[in-house]
């Protein structure tokens, strides 16, 4: 995985409050979204005295069914703004079903093209024989059918985006290293995040927001230097949103806002007037 937006769309929502090793943390009592909910982003690229919008994002989720049970079903999708298409295009494209009781995932699409880079993939998790069957296509390998191991605790970019949301924050402590993991492709991958205490941040286009802050060391890959912190702000109230990140590139570093938000579940408690 060597994509600047693969790993940063894992991170944006996965501020992880799990147990270490293959415990994970139980989900929390209160669920921290609506179906219905609907949130945007403004993607920007800072180099030097640059600093533009260069993307957007909008995430949902809404209530359907699978296999004729009620589920979660959740869509993202990510674009370059048209002048930055000719530096670099990217469009993005990911669904997930959930199951409703635990936020686990049953089904995952993926539909990326980044540049001249193109990757599909398509899962079905088997969680009674623990794996995952998938047709990938991706790094221009060719068409793949897999059998990817399933642990518990494993999630994709359509799963962990809610799940991680939903956990019970009452075990972090500041200091502490909480690990997570998800698919993407044809591998599994953990990532380690530091909870670093809480903080206020001035978002972009919201202004001051009252957020929980997490660290993690970006992945090596073809623009991340494998050096430095993606940093996440997720907002200290019962909706638990995602309202920045930021992520160091080989060149500049790129910066996520939260926009505009509709159908919470909860008040928007956490943003300062």
């Amino acid at each position: 995985m060597k994509k600047a937006a693969v790993l940063v769309l894992s991170l944006i929502l996965s501020a992880a409050f799990s147990l270490p090793a293959q415990n994970c943390l139980p989900l929390g009592k209160n669920r921290a979204f609506n179906s219905g909910e609907k949130l945007s982003f403004s993607l920007m690229f800072k180099w030097g005295a640059v600093n533009t919008e260069v993307g957007q994002a909008e995430l949902s989720i809404d209530s359907t069914s699978f296999n004729g049970k009620s589920a979660y079903h959740s869509a993202l999708h990510v674009k370059s703004m048209p002048f930055f298409d000719v530096f670099f295009k990217m469009r993005e494209h990911f669904q997930g079903w959930m199951s409703l009781d635990d936020i686990r995932p049953l089904k995952f699409i993926r539909d990326t093209h980044e540049g001249n880079y193109d990757a599909t993939n398509l899962y079905y998790y088997d969680w009674d024989r623990m794996i995952i069957n998938a047709d990938v296509n991706f790094n221009r390998k060719g068409p793949q059918t897999l059998r990817i191991p399933l642990k518990e605790c494993v999630y994709d970019i359509g799963s962990i985006l809610y799940y991680a949301r939903c956990m019970d924050t009452s075990r972090l402590k500041v200091g502490g290293k909480y690990p997570m993991s998800f698919a993407i492709d044809d591998s599994v991958f953990d990532v380690m995040l530091t909870y670093r205490g809480k903080e206020e941040v001035k978002a972009r286009k919201l202004g001051k927001v009252r957020c929980m802050r997490f660290s993690c060391t970006v992945v090596s890959g073809a623009m991340f230097t494998g050096e430095e912190e993606f940093v996440l702000w997720i907002s200290d109230d019962g909706n638990r949103l995602p309202v920045g990140f930021m992520a160091p590139l080989r060149v500049g570093a790129v910066r996520g806002w939260l926009k505009d938000y509709n159908n919470l579940k909860y008040p928007f408690s956490s943003l300062l007037k």
